[in-house]
């Protein structure tokens, strides 16, 4: 009788550790990152304050001569631009920039 509880209780270890190796498996996957960090680098002179604009959504308003950072953009192109505050005749630049998974750089001369 002890000698089959025993066999038994063998049996349940194996295969509780069989099932705990299956499930967790042998080595962890990457997950490849979805999103970039971009530097939007600005010059707009030593008086011309403006607004950057990424895909035709205001980021950031009344800004200055700077670099300027946006986190978790995701990949792909974006449109980002550069209109001074008192109008596009005043100052205006451009750029669509493919954007990739870590740091990203733009630069914009309105």
């Amino acid at each position: 009788m002890k000698k089959n509880v025993l066999i038994k209780g063998i049996l349940v270890l194996i295969l509780i550790a069989l099932l705990v190796i299956g499930f967790t498996g042998c080595y962890p996957t990457f997950i490849p990152p979805t999103t970039g960090t971009v530097y939007i680098y600005v010059s707009t002179g030593s008086w011309a304050a403006t607004d950057i604009y990424m895909d035709y959504i205001q980021e950031f308003d009344n800004i200055y001569t700077g670099t300027y950072t946006l986190y978790n953009v995701s990949i792909g192109n974006h449109f980002f631009e550069a209109i001074d505050d008192w109008g596009w005749t005043w100052g205006y630049d451009s750029v669509t920039q493919y954007i990739s998974a870590g740091v990203n750089y733009v630069y914009l001369y309105p």
